[in-house]
């Protein structure tokens, strides 16, 4: 959308707005933020940082600014930060009648609680349109909800061709089975259901169904269960999603683990980022280097540094990740595998390279000729650098809350 020309955001600039951002609790979400802050800053807004490091003066300060009844705020937070801040038992954003805009970085059954107890005000944007059909489907309370892709953030403006760069693929992200695994609910029966029977099964599904999400897996499954004694209700079959909702990362893991462990078995040098990597039984693989854990920001570097930065989805089949964009303004070409969504944006070849989940096998070969072709390797990076430019900043989602919520 043209801004310049717009009459919504002509309309939109004449009323001095302050966009409310949180801070101090997940670095990766500090970053995204932070790009948020200088998007709405650029379009003429003012900005009210409440930092969760220092609660007491932070929300004495937002009172005294919310009390201006000349200012008109807004927030725009991430995954749940600050929804049921109160005053004097009654909650901050309904109070003052302001809007609470909330986007999800993941799956929406991971926030049960603050999903049920979201302000009157509340606008939760979602990553993946699957997940605005499930708050749609079992929040009923939630009254507005939208799609809102995740969005990229470019480290300079001068990047290094690709024959210069240092790392030939690189992966930052972790392996969840590492850590999920110690948080397995209890598997005893629940509504009927033998739920070591469903973990069992589900994964399986999930394993041989890539294009599946969890909540359709567990639905299936519960549909044709032996062990379901009634139908449930839409109130139970959410709260086994909820409880079973480890079983997405268990996926995620397992794929994310195949697509690095086929490129590294193919002669294909990785470098990864995240907890996990040293612990699988193929770690010692000298094709494959360990980072470590590093912080968001110290990502970006070296994306910057990469030729190749590999994506794998968090389970999303209608939405992308941030490593995608946050790859192509590190002018790098990106592998990922596909999307329903990504599928609509991009032209596999053109802007990056799509892979299906189930020809996993196939991969390492079109990594490999991305480097057997390094002039149509890096013309693909060009191109997708500035369509990420264009259309996957931060920037650009600023505009559309903007337009649309503002």
């Amino acid at each position: 959308m043209d801004f310049g020309s717009s009459f919504l955001y002509n309309e939109f600039m004449k009323t001095k707005q302050t966009i409310i951002i949180f801070k101090g609790i997940y670095d990766t979400l500090d970053l995204f933020g932070e790009q948020l802050q200088m998007a709405f800053s650029s379009m003429g807004c003012e900005s009210f940082i409440y930092d969760a490091r220092e609660q007491e003066k932070s929300k004495a300060a937002l009172l005294t600014m919310l009390s201006d009844k000349k200012r008109k705020a807004a927030v725009v937070t991430f995954n749940n930060m600050g929804y049921n801040l109160e005053q004097d038992g009654m909650n901050v954003w309904e109070h003052y009648g302001v809007p609470y805009i909330d986007i999800l970085m993941d799956h929406p059954f991971h926030f049960e609680r603050p999903l049920k107890e979201m302000p009157s005000t509340a606008i939760v944007l979602c990553t993946d349109r699957n997940h605005v059909k499930y708050i749609r489907r079992y929040y009923k309370n939630i009254l507005r909800t939208d799609f809102l892709p995740h969005a990229g953030v470019e480290l300079g403006r001068k990047h290094k061709p690709l024959k210069e760069r240092n790392i030939d693929v690189l992966y930052a992200g972790a392996l969840p089975i590492y850590t999920v695994a110690k948080m397995i609910p209890s598997l005893d029966e629940m509504y009927g259901l033998d739920l070591r029977d469903m973990m069992q099964e589900v994964l399986r599904d999930l394993i041989l169904h890539p294009d599946k999400t969890t909540e359709q897996a567990i639905e299936e499954y519960v549909q044709v269960s032996r062990y379901a004694e009634n139908e449930l209700s839409e109130e139970e079959l959410r709260r086994v999603i909820v409880h079973m909702r480890f079983l997405d990362s268990y996926a995620t893991s397992f794929f994310r683990e195949q697509v690095v462990r086929s490129l590294v078995e193919n002669g294909i040098k990785v470098t990864a980022y995240g907890v996990g990597w040293d612990q699988c039984e193929w770690s010692n693989n000298p094709y494959l280097h360990y980072g470590g854990k590093v912080l968001a920001p110290e990502i970006l570097p070296l994306m910057n540094d990469a030729k190749v930065v590999l994506n794998t989805m968090t389970w999303f089949k209608a939405g992308a990740h941030d490593r995608i964009f946050n790859g192509m303004l590190a002018g790098a070409a990106v592998v990922t595998d596909d999307s329903t969504y990504l599928r609509h944006e991009c032209t596999d070849g053109k802007e990056l390279v799509m892979f299906k989940r189930s020809e996993i096998t196939g991969m390492p070969d079109r990594v490999c000729d991305l480097f057997g072709h390094m002039e149509q390797m890096q013309e693909m990076a060009d191109k997708g650098l500035a369509f990420a430019r264009a259309n996957h900043t931060w920037k650009n989602r600023a505009e559309y809350i903007a337009e649309c919520f503002l």
